[in-house]
């Protein structure tokens, strides 16, 4: 397989209760695994999404596969203690959309859960990893989420997208916080996984990354605006609004800044 089993069932349906129709799914996230010490079989669970995902709500829902067999679990995650403190972590950075929620070991072991992960040392590069390791412009992604509410209440495998890198610059980045890439991302995919795609064929003596790991998280995409102008009064009279296919990704770097700020040292 191109995409790892535990990639795909590593990434979760995030909804909210209480609406007309019971739940309503407004986002993706995805489960990563920071090691303790050296044992990488050992890891501290955490979920992963946008901050805006999470904004403004008290708690959400995730769903999970049961430990034995193909059963699904609604799980209610609190955002907020009892006193209102966020559970959550946010970057230092507000211009960088990304949510870190440790999440209880216990819960998920006395519950028989399934859980799968991206491991955060070991199935991920960061930016200037993977521009060492070959993968730059032009390179094949993979988007895992649930778009448009596209949740299958018999499965919990997500939707892939494929797409490529667009520009992935240091520039870029430092300026911008993003690796822009180019594909059709929707309402529904924030907090998404972006992934590459292993790569048997290269230019000779260029690098190629032979597996599959996680290059960051989707936040929104660019739209392309049109504005319609009065030819007599000379104003702007409607702004059309369109996705022009380019979404813009924060790179692992900054997933790890902040579980490092949850985890220091481990």
């Amino acid at each position: 397989m191109i995409i790892p089993n535990f990639y795909l069932n590593a990434v979760v349906s995030i909804g909210i209760r209480n609406t007309p129709h019971g739940i309503a799914w407004i986002g993706t996230g995805f489960f990563v695994g920071k090691s303790k010490g050296d044992d990488n079989n050992q890891v501290y669970p955490i979920l992963v999404t946008n901050k805006h995902v999470f904004y403004g709500k008290d708690n959400v829902v995730i769903r999970m596969k049961k430990k034995d067999g193909d059963d699904l679990q609604i799980v209610d995650v609190d955002l907020k203690d009892k006193d209102g403190n966020l559970l959550y972590v946010i970057h230092d950075s507000k211009d960088i959309d990304i949510a870190v929620l440790p999440i209880n070991a216990d819960f998920i072991t006395e519950n028989s859960l399934d859980f799968n992960c991206f491991n955060i040392d070991t199935n991920a590069m960061s930016s200037t990893d993977l521009r060492t390791n070959g993968v730059d412009e032009g390179s094949i992604i993979y988007m895992l989420g649930f778009p448009m509410g596209l949740v299958n209440m018999n499965s919990n495998l997500p939707i892939c997208r494929m797409g490529c890198v667009s520009r992935m610059s240091e520039t870029q980045i430092s300026e911008q916080h993003n690796i822009l890439v180019d594909i059709q991302n929707f309402p529904g995919n924030s907090g998404s996984p972006i992934i590459t795609r292993p790569e048997s064929i290269t230019l000779t003596g260029t690098a190629s990354l032979t597996k599959s790991v996680l290059v960051g998280i989707v936040h929104s995409y660019i739209p392309y605006k049109e504005e319609l102008v009065n030819s007599q009064t000379k104003e702007v009279v409607e702004i059309k609004s369109e996705n022009s296919g380019l979404a813009n990704v924060h790179p692992v770097e900054y997933i790890r800044e902040i579980i490092e700020k949850i985890y220091p040292g481990a």
